[in-house]
């Protein structure tokens, strides 16, 4: 809501990546946020009481460690997004939007979007995705979604937007398409939509897809409606099917939100994102894939993780 003309420094904390918090403790210690090594790797003095509070706000805090860990790192990811885009969708009267920070040099709950042994947090990927050249951003204000595309390229770009309101099984509830022209260097409201989409479904259960097609090209977005720990999210089956010894297919029969794979210190070309139903993607590890292990957020929402 306050966007400057210029913002030079602004972010939120999360925890590094679990490789690295495990750097911190000896074999012996057993991995718990409300252990002494954790405590004394937080330098902000209210540091954790902030976590906590925006935490318990938009998501369901796990007891688990593990996926404390991980619902750290999308709270983290999550803040800094609705600054990054609050200012792009503000051009020209915002021309210039740097978070804090980019890297440590300690294992430690910070700002940092890359970590001390310099893995990607999920602030990190959610940063690659914000920063895009080309952005789809929705702003909601009262029960008005405000769809923005920011183009940051010296050129025009002319196609069809895809809008559909897609239900967790992967229905399609909704679908409207448009043709635009988006100036270059600019931020440009395409649409808005009320509340009145969202008749036959539920905002607890259906998300908004965007898809942007212009040379060739192709960009999308999803927004849900509500808080993460508000959706009536249900238990994905992901299917894993290994191409290569670093490269795998993965799928979802039902919506698998903010998709974690964890393979020690091996890094994704992306992670942390959203799987929708009956779509394939395929990831690349930058070494080969040996102990794979997924999250999403239905586990830390399931009651038997709490």
């Amino acid at each position: 809501k306050k966007v400057p003309r210029f913002a030079s420094e602004y972010g939120f904390q999360g925890m590094p990546t679990l490789e690295t918090v495990k750097s911190m403790f000896s074999e012996k210690d057993t991995l718990s946020k409300n252990s002494v090594t954790i405590l004394v790797h937080q330098k902000h003095p209210k540091g954790w009481e902030t976590i906590n509070e925006y935490m318990q706000l938009d998501y369901a805090i796990p007891t688990d460690f593990v996926q404390y860990n991980y619902v750290s790192q999308l709270l983290q990811a999550r803040g800094t997004q609705i600054g990054i885009e609050a200012h792009r969708r503000a051009k020209p009267y915002n021309m210039g939007s740097l978070y804090w920070q980019l890297n440590d040099v300690w294992p430690v709950t910070s700002w940092a979007s890359l970590d001390k042994l310099g893995n990607w947090k999920a602030l990190h990927y959610q940063v690659k995705r914000s920063f895009e050249n080309v952005l789809i951003s929705v702003e909601k204000e009262e029960n008005v979604y405000k769809i923005y595309i920011i183009n940051d390229l010296l050129k025009d770009l002319k196609g069809k937007v895809k809008f559909s309101i897609i239900d967790f099984n992967g229905n399609k509830r909704w679908t409207n398409d448009k043709d635009v022209i988006i100036s270059s260097n600019s931020s440009t409201k395409i649409l808005e939509l009320s509340n009145e989409v969202l008749k036959g479904t539920s905002s607890i259960k259906s998300f908004l897809r965007i898809e942007f097609e212009s040379n060739r090209e192709k960009y999308s977005s999803n927004y849900f409606f509500e808080k993460p720990k508000d959706l009536a999210l249900t238990k994905p089956t992901i299917k894993i099917k290994k191409i290569s010894s670093n490269q795998i297919e993965i799928s979802t029969n039902v919506l698998a939100k903010d998709v974690y794979l964890l393979d020690g210190n091996n890094q994704f070309d992306d992670n942390f994102f959203d799987l929708i139903p009956n779509e394939t993607r395929i990831i690349n590890g930058e070494k080969a894939i040996q102990n794979l292990k997924i999250y999403s957020l239905y586990e830390t929402m399931n009651a038997e993780n709490q």
